[in-house]
Formats: C-alpha cells, structure tokens, sequence
C-alpha cells in the first residue's frame, strides 16, 4: 500500500511534570475550542485519554464539575494544572515525578474517539 509522508501526522508529546501536564504544540489545534477537559484512563491498554470539551457541553449539566478540569491554551502548548491528576495517574501507573522532573510520553489524537490519548507504555527518549 502507498503511504504518503505528512508532517502533520496528528503525533505529539505530553510531558507530565509534579503539578501539570503540558502537551506540545502539535497537539494546541484539537485544543482551541476547548473550555475545560475531560480524563480517562485504561489501566490495562496503558493508555490516557484526554477529551476536549467546548463551553456549551460543559455548562450545560450534563457533565459532572467534578470531573473537568481546567485547561490553558497558549500558542506554544496546552497546560492542564492539577496535582491531584498528577498525582491519580503517578498511582495508576507506577511513576514518580519528583519537583523540578518531567516525564514524556508520545500521544496522537484519535479521530474516532475525539480525543487526545497518551502511550503510558513508554516513555518518549526523544
């Protein structure tokens, strides 16, 4: 089958750090629109997910508060602040991010699922 080279191949970059995760800027146009996020996870696909979640669905009630979390969008990254996210996935999957340390790993968006998901099966040496 004839594969064609594109740049834009929707792979990106999430660093976790103690109190944030940071995607690169690859990943910020599945973001723009985004009002808050949502995250999941599988523990046995080793797999993060992060959705993205616009204004209108997230006020509309439908969503528990509790499970959204803030997001800021910059023109270099996208940052999702919370300790206790940091915190749930250390514990998920067996890490330890010590203050003024980062982890990488590689993520892509998924069309199918709209949403961001992280390989927590290795972390990125790139």
């Amino acid at each position: 089958m004839l594969e064609f080279f594109d740049s834009d191949d929707k792979l990106g970059t999430v660093t976790f750090y103690d109190r944030h995760l940071l995607l690169n800027s690859k990943l910020i146009k599945y973001f723009i629109d985004a009002y808050k996020v949502r995250i999941g996870l599988d523990k046995d696909l080793k797999e993060v997910y992060i959705f993205p979640i616009d204004k209108d669905y997230a006020l509309s009630g439908e969503l528990k508060e509790s499970s959204l979390l803030s997001i800021s969008v910059s023109k270099s990254y996208v940052r999702i602040a919370s300790k206790q996210l940091i915190e749930y996935l250390c514990n998920s999957f067996n890490l330890t991010i010590n203050k003024g340390e980062s982890i990488q790993f590689k993520a892509y968006y998924d069309e199918n699922k709209k949403c961001l998901t992280i390989d927590m099966g290795g972390k990125n040496n790139a």
